[in-house]
Order: C-alpha cells, then sequence, then structure tokens
C-alpha cells in the first residue's frame, strides 16, 4: 500500500533525536570548514559512529552553533509535520549554550509551531562521580523533561546510574534510558529493573525475548524505533528484517524516529514510509503510528490532546491539513 501524498501534514511527534545527530549536512560541513577540520562519514557500527559523531561535536564550538542547529532542526520537522520533539542533549554543555537551547526552543515554538523540548543524555562511559553535577548544572532548564542514558550497553551495568535517575524522577524529570541496540534483551531487562523507563530508546532486540516482548505490551513501555539507523550501524541486515512488525503485532507501543538525521540520511516523513511499507499501514495505520507518538512523549497533556485531535481531523481527511 502506498503512502498517502499528505503524509509530511500528518502531526506528529519526534521523541528519538540527538542533538548533534540533527545538523543539516550542509551545515556541518560549513561549520568544519570554518575549524579546518575533516570529519569522516564512513561508519560501520555503532563504535565507529561515536567516533565520528564525537569528531563532529569538536567544530561545534562557536557561540551560536547549538542555537542555529535547534532553529534549523525546526525548520526541517515543520516539514515533515512534527508539532512536538524531544532533542537529547550532552551533560558537557555548559550553563551559557543550555541557555541559547532554551531560547531557540522558545523561538522554535513562536515560528515555527513546533514545541522542542531536551532529555538531559547521560553516557555509560561518564565518570560515575560527576553523574550529579551533570543533574544539577539543568536544575534551571525549564525545557528539560527527561533524563536518558546512552553509549555501549553490552558489557556495562546501570547499577551506577540508579541514584542519579531515582533524584531526576524526584525532580520531575521522566527516564527515557537507551537499550537494546546494541545488546540483546538482557540489556532492556536491566533498564526496565534499575531505572524505571518511562520510555526505551530503541528496544528493538527485545524480540529475541518473546515474553520481555509481552511485558513491554502489558506495562505500555513506548520503544521510540528508528529503522534507518538500526540498518547503518549493523542492528539489523535489511528492513525487511527489522523487529518492527513483530513488536506492531504484539502490540507494543512504538513510534519511529529519526535519531541521528545529519549522518543518516535521513528523514521522519521517510521513517513513516519504512514503517507504513512494514507494516502495510493504510491512512488509519499511520494515524495510529503518530497518535503512538504523542502518547509515548512527555508533552502536556493539554498539547497531546491538541495535537491528537489534529490527527484525527487528517485521518478522516477533514479540513485542512497542517502544512
Amino acid at each position: 500500500m502506498s503512502a498517502p501524498a499528505d503524509l509530511a501534514t500528518l502531526p506528529k511527534a519526534e521523541l528519538h533525536i540527538h542533538l548533534e545527530g540533527a545538523v543539516r549536512p550542509a551545515t556541518l560541513e560549513e561549520f568544519s570548514a570554518r575549524e579546518g577540520v575533516s570529519i569522516p562519514r564512513d561508519f560501520t557500527d555503532l563504535n565507529s559512529f561515536v567516533e565520528r559523531y564525537v569528531s563532529a561535536t569538536q567544530v561545534m564550538i562557536r557561540p551560536g552553533d547549538y542555537r542555529r542547529i535547534v532553529s534549523e532542526y525546526a525548520e526541517d520537522v515543520k516539514r515533515a509535520g512534527v508539532r512536538y520533539a524531544e532533542l537529547e542533549i550532552s551533560p558537557a554543555l555548559g550553563p551559557r549554550t543550555l541557555d541559547s537551547f532554551y531560547e531557540a526552543a522558545e523561538a522554535a515554538s513562536d515560528e515555527q509551531d513546533v514545541v522542542i523540548r531536551f532529555v538531559l543524555g547521560l553516557g555509560r562511559l561518564m565518570p560515575h562521580g560527576i553523574l550529579h553535577q551533570a543533574l544539577d548544572a539543568t536544575r534551571n532548564v525549564p525545557s528539560l523533561v527527561a533524563i536518558g542514558l546512552g553509549g555501549p550497553e553490552e558489557g556495562f551495568a546501570n547499577e551506577p546510574f540508579v541514584e542519579v535517575f531515582a533524584e531526576a524522577r524526584r525532580r520531575g524529570l521522566r527516564s527515557a534510558p537507551h537499550a537494546g541496540e546494541n545488546a540483546g534483551p538482557a540489556s532492556v531487562r536491566d533498564v526496565l529493573d534499575s531505572l524505571k523507563p518511562d520510555r526505551i530508546q530503541h528496544g528493538v532486540r527485545s524480540v529475541e525475548d518473546p515474553e520481555l516482548v509481552r511485558e513491554l505490551a502489558e506495562r505500555q513501555i513506548h520503544l521510540a524505533v528508528c529503522p534507518t539507523s538500526n540498518l547503518r550501524l549493523g542492528v539489523v541486515e535489511s528492513l525487511d528484517e527489522h523487529p518492527l512488525q513483530e513488536l506492531w503485532a504484539a502490540g507494543v507501543q512504538i513510534s519511529v524516529n529519526t535519531d541521528d538525521p545529519g549522518f543518516f540520511d535521513c528523514d521522519l516523513v521517510g521513517e513513516y514510509e519504512i514503517a507504513g511499507r512494514l507494516l502495510d499501514l493504510d491512512r488509519s495505520g499511520y494515524a495510529r503510528l503518530a497518535r503512538n507518538s504523542i502518547d509515548g512523549s512527555f508533552a502536556p497533556e493539554e498539547l497531546k490532546r491538541e495535537i491528537r485531535s489534529e490527527i484525527e481531523t487528517w485521518e478522516t481527511g477533514a479540513g485542512a491539513a497542517r502544512g
């Protein structure tokens, strides 16, 4: 079944997107030339990709760079129908940069009608002694909605992060760690037990444990899935083998997202088209996928109701589409 011609106007949320990874390729090229640094673009797996990603952050160093990335991201996703997005940011960024995020997020809301919020992305390789410092540095960032955890999964226990996640929850932040990407279902089980996630970023290798999949469905733990990312980083050998189909059929609440579109040469409408092909979605199926993205978000309930109403309008084909 072909994708609807107006798929880009379907109101939706993006829940799995890394700030530096959202940079436009042309903008990254401009930054690289400005700093006289060449950023290799070849990678074969998560570890080699992380090396390229870290290299890219080394040219995003001038005042206004991050504000520009946020602003351009808002422009790009507006064209894809995104009404709400959660960008994951690094704790290494200083208070001055965080202030610019907030300003750019507010501008995006005013100018693009895209509400942008942020997730504090801790790393499993971070020195454990600075975890609470990283959390404290974001105490006064009003647009922060959640705490995340990324980096290598295999061989890295989540136990050192239990207390900082608990403290984040006490401060009203939600829990959205990565798991089940480059490690199997045990990594998903570990974050379920230790970090009490409201949402799991990736989680696709949960399909290797049918009992775990049943639990995710029963508990309605949202999985923010990124098909093209999984293909480019070798999590799956082909999109036709992607676990999206099994997760959807099992009743797991899933959304599709771009992860790092500036590196993976993808966009959110394309990810919806991939999902539509794999899941044989009709118009109502696409609307369900978009509603999942709203349900799995940490947006205020009033905004969720507003966007759900817009999705229903799109689904029935009534009224003028947002554009």
